[in-house]
């Protein structure tokens, strides 16, 4: 069963499809999808359903953890945040987040992603964590940092989103474990 993750202002919890409405309209904003690569501007309806249905069938498998980034005093969902590709032979895996517009600057998704990667160093043996994020998303990139992760480098043109090729920039940490 899939744990809830505690920190200090926020509770990492299994989405629910109650969420779905939630996720929609914050995911739903054009400035959220603009950043993220995976989420279509317009969002569809039945989208948020049909990703949240995902999510158990991937931590069951062990390929995907996904958790609703939500406020520990009042339970209001305010993003996302996703362990992915998680290799428990190579001790990596890749982290992936969003946080609702109306949340931004407010620190909460850095403090979701450094709960995330303790969690996976103590309690999945992972080693290295990597991520991403377009070049133009400086507070992305700012968020990786604050947490502790390194830019390791710069992919030119490698995406293409809203008919622009952009360029994206990867990062990564290594953590204590197996080996050292």
């Amino acid at each position: 069963m899939q744990p809830n993750l505690e920190s200090s202002r926020l509770v990492l919890r299994p989405f629910q499809q109650s969420d779905a409405p939630v996720v929609q309209k914050l995911a739903g904003d054009q400035r959220i999808a603009n950043d993220v690569t995976t989420i279509p501007h317009p969002y569809p309806d039945g989208a948020a359903e049909a990703w949240i249905a995902t999510h158990q069938p991937s931590f069951i498998a062990g390929g995907d953890i996904t958790y609703a980034v939500t406020l520990r005093e009042n339970g209001s969902l305010v993003g996302s945040i996703r362990l992915l590709n998680i290799d428990t032979k190579h001790a990596c895996a890749e982290l992936s987040y969003w946080t609702g517009v109306e949340f931004w600057g407010l620190g909460y998704c850095t403090e979701a992603v450094r709960r995330l990667i303790l969690f996976a160093n103590e309690h999945l043996g992972t080693t290295r964590i990597v991520a991403r994020c377009f070049a133009r998303n400086l507070a992305s990139a700012r968020v990786m940092e604050k947490a502790g992760l390194r830019k390791e480098g710069n992919l030119v043109k490698h995406f293409l989103k809203n008919g622009t090729y952009e360029d994206v920039l990867l990062y990564g940490l290594v953590l204590p474990g197996r080996g050292e």
